[in-house]
C-alpha cells in the first residue's frame, strides 16, 4: 500500500524524525528509506536505538498513530497511474487486493480516502499475521481472501522487504522505483517500473503466463 497505493511513505518519515526529535534523538533519513516495507513497530523499535537517546519504542508508535492517522487522512491522494490502472483491471475482470505492512488502521484510513472498498476483492495487513514481511504470510493471507492460487496473482513492491515476501509467496513481481525506494534493490522483480502509468492489464497477464513456463 505505502509507496505503491498512496505516496505516504515521506509523510511516515517525517512524523517518526518529528516525535523522536521531541524527544532529543535525532533519525537518519537515509536510515528510515532503508526500513521502507518493514512493519511500523520494527520500524521504530530500529529508529530508537539509534536516536542517540533511551527511547521507548512502545510509547513512540502509540504517539505516531495519534499523529499519523488524522494527517494522513487529510492528504491521502493516489499515486500516478493508479486509478487508471485499477479502472483497467476493474474492465478487465481482474480481482484486486492490497497486502501490507501497515496496520488495519492505516489501511482503512486509506481505502477510506481513495474510495477503494467497492474494487478491493481482499485487504490483508500485517495485524493478521503472525510474521510480517519479509516473510511471506500477509501475502498467503492476501491470496487465500482471492480464492486463487499464488502463482495467479501478481505483486506489485516498491521495497524489497515487499518483494522478498511476494516472492517467498510464490507470487510474480512488478518492482516499482519510488523516490523513497529507489535504491533498494528490486533487480528480482520480473519487471522493474518507474510509475504504475506503465502496466496495464495486458502487461499483467503476459508477466503471470511467463511466470507458468
Amino acid at each position: 500500500m505505502d509507496g505503491v497505493v498512496v505516496d505516504s511513505e515521506p509523510l511516515s518519515m517525517a512524523v517518526i524524525a518529528e516525535i523522536i526529535g521531541e524527544h532529543g534523538g535525532h533519525v537518519d533519513p537515509a536510515l528510515l528509506a532503508g526500513l521502507a516495507g518493514v512493519n511500523l513497530p520494527e520500524v521504530l523499535s530500529v529508529a530508537a536505538a539509534h536516536s542517540g537517546r533511551s527511547l521507548d519504542a512502545q510509547a513512540l508508535y502509540r504517539s505516531y498513530q495519534q499523529r499519523y492517522l488524522p494527517r494522513l487522512r487529510a492528504c491521502a491522494a493516489a499515486t500516478p497511474g493508479l486509478t487508471r490502472l485499477i479502472s483497467a483491471l476493474a474492465d478487465a475482470g481482474v480481482a484486486i487486493g492490497l497486502a501490507s505492512s501497515s496496520s488495519l488502521a492505516e489501511i482503512e484510513v486509506v481505502v477510506h480516502a481513495l474510495q477503494l472498498g467497492r474494487v478491493l476483492a481482499a485487504v490483508a495487513s500485517a495485524d493478521e499475521v503472525a510474521r510480517p514481511k519479509p516473510a511471506p504470510d500477509v501475502y498467503r493471507l492476501a491470496v487465500r481472501r482471492l480464492g486463487t492460487g499464488p502463482g495467479q496473482v501478481v505483486a506489485i513492491e516498491d521495497s524489497a522487504t515487499g518483494l522478498a515476501a511476494a516472492q517467498a509467496a510464490g507470487l510474480v513481481c512488478v518492482g516499482l522505483r519510488t523516490p523513497v525506494t529507489r535504491g533498494q534493490e528490486l533487480g528480482k522483480s520480473a519487471l522493474l517500473v518507474d510509475s504504475l502509468a506503465e502496466l496495464d492489464p495486458g502487461t499483467l497477464e503476459r508477466l503471470v503466463r511467463d511466470g507458468a513456463d
